[in-house]
């Protein structure tokens, strides 16, 4: 093993030599690796009761168990103790011996005090730009579409442009699939070895880690948080639960670091979600698969943020307040395709306050204050086919009065003034679940993940029987995005049908209208189906509707 180790050193200093008489760059120098194979348990107890302990799988674990009760246990545990030799290690009262203390560092060199392990040190806020630059002027609602990934792009770009030292991006092979490429007018993606004249958007200073391994992404982005830096982590959203358990790691880590007095905050990990299930048209059911943000609700919500932002001005806010957050972990979930634009930036960042609204535009003011029933939705493909809901709701039953209830940041729902009421958003007078959902009201909730997570947050303060939850049921396909809703019972049919079976409770008229307006409901869910098996597509009318 010195052989080795004083080998490869003399092969380093060789290398480092050559390339600093150099004027040009050394490439690709062929740096020594040292394999060292040993057997696993290694110097361990070699066999016990007949069975190979070193060498084998008997070695991980507890390979002797049970010393305090069986003495042949204890003198197979001294014999493997004693076999260390501590006594040439120590002297006679246990203390290391002088020729083991001379390597052990002091003072700034002992590990403990490397500034760079609390990243906190090295904190600085970044600097971010303002968001009107790239907000989407919105004067009718819903009336523009627009792709809410790449209209954000520009901030995201901007904010690597004026925070060069600190902030970097971390993606599989994705930036350009996300509709994210506009970050590549100001850095590249990072890279060592020679650049080919073939090759696109690649240099050593690039500021955009990507590599097909969401592993190393996120034990990278893990580090650069750590050491005080800033980051965002960029994925698929069916492939970020790859590193579920190691984003489980992490949290249990800035769980204890709370606790800590002399650990100062970093900043929040910051994961976007893209390319979401509702719209895999190509690629299908295995891209289909929201359950990252289950994981962690299930698991980190008291210091976690999970936002569904409903459009380009929701998402510029959500990137706003979870670029200047600290010690969290928020995922932020946004679709790449053109989508409906319902908000103005200065509506967007005052709902973003409390993560929830109610917007009344929706239903009207009546309908609003003295509703029928409530619609809540979450996601932004799914916040499109809930107001389109209301939209056939007041054609086909004009006197159902709707209250529409839109949840931008789906944690503001048990950490914000909707049921804590020790929270410090938390309003004295109006806190609670009736202030959205009101008293007792049905309530039908459209959600862009699985129905499990909206349990899991409502069902200890609510009961269950006034919600009807829709969400991603498993059922999936390369299909259209429409047929991927009609299969999970999201659609805007199924909606618009739920709204009137229990808004129908409530309103008399509702209920005799209500044997008609279901037959020819599902009557058109069935000719949607032939249509699609015939023609690959959605009917026309479908693609036309507007709110």
């Amino acid at each position: 093993m010195i052989k080795a180790t004083e080998k490869a050193y003399r092969i380093i200093r060789d290398i480092q030599k050559r390339a600093r008489k150099r004027k040009t760059p050394l490439l690709k120098p062929k740096w020594p690796v040292i394999l060292l194979r040993t057997p696993k348990g290694w110097k361990g107890v070699h066999k016990y009761h007949g069975h190979l302990v070193e060498g084998s799988f008997h070695s991980h674990g507890i390979p002797v168990e049970h010393p305090k009760k069986d003495p042949d246990a204890l003198e197979t545990i001294e014999k493997w103790l004693k076999s260390y030799k501590i006594e040439e290690l120590v002297d006679e009262k246990g203390r290391p011996k002088e020729e083991i203390t001379k390597f052990i560092p002091k003072g700034k060199y002992r590990i403990g005090m490397n500034r760079h392990a609390i990243g906190g040190n090295f904190y600085k806020p970044l600097k971010l730009p303002a968001l009107s630059k790239y907000a989407v002027k919105v004067s009718k609602f819903g009336s523009i579409f627009k792709k809410n990934t790449t209209e954000a792009a520009p901030m995201i770009r901007d904010v690597i442009k004026h925070n060069g030292k600190n902030f970097r991006v971390f993606c599989p092979d994705e930036i350009e699939s996300n509709k994210l490429d506009a970050v590549f007018e100001v850095t590249k993606r990072a890279y060592q070895w020679p650049i080919k004249k073939t090759d696109e958007d690649l240099a050593p200073e690039g500021r955009v880690m990507e590599i097909l391994s969401e592993h190393t992404l996120q034990g990278w982005l893990m580090g650069y948080l750590l050491t005080g830096r800033h980051g965002l982590l960029i994925s698929y959203e069916a492939f970020a639960n790859i590193v579920n358990s190691m984003v489980d790691q992490y949290a249990k880590f800035l769980k204890q670091h709370f606790d800590v007095s002399w650990r100062k905050p970093v900043a929040s990990a910051i994961y976007l979600l893209s390319s979401v299930g509702w719209r895999q048209d190509h690629n299908g059911f295995s891209h289909q698969n929201p359950s990252f943000v289950s994981n962690i609700l299930q698991k980190h919500g008291e210091f976690c943020q999970v936002y569904y932002p409903s459009d380009t001005n929701s998402l510029l806010a959500a990137f706003e307040e979870t670029m200047k957050k600290k010690d969290s972990i928020c995922v932020i979930v946004a679709g790449k395709r053109d989508l409906p634009q319902w908000l103005t930036l200065k509506e967007a960042r005052e709902q973003a306050k409390k993560g929830i609204g109610i917007w009344e535009w929706v239903g009207g003011k009546e309908a609003t204050k003295n509703p029928d029933v409530v619609l809540a939705s979450a996601g932004d493909y799914i916040t499109q086919e809930a107001l389109y809901a209301v939209k056939l709701c007041k054609l086909l039953t004009p006197e159902l009065k709707i209250r529409y209830v839109n949840i931008s940041e789906l944690t503001s729902i048990c950490l914000g003034d909707f049921f804590r009421s020790d929270d410090p958003r938390s309003s004295a007078t109006e806190k609670g679940v009736n202030k959205y959902f009101t008293e007792d009201r049905p309530v039908v909730f459209n959600y862009h993940g699985y129905i499990n997570d909206i349990e899991h947050i409502l069902w200890p303060y609510v009961t269950s029987d006034r919600f009807s939850i829709h969400g991603y049921r498993e059922k999936g396909s390369t299909t259209t995005p429409f047929d991927m809703k009609v299969a999970n019972e999201v659609s805007f049919y199924h909606i618009a049908m739920d709204l009137i079976e229990r808004g129908a409770k409530f309103n008399k008229s509702i209920a005799r209208k209500k044997p008609a307006i279901m037959k020819t409901l599902n009557k058109k869910i069935r000719e949607h189906q032939k249509y699609i098996e015939k023609y690959g597509d959605y009917p026309e009318e479908i693609k036309a509707i507007r709110w």
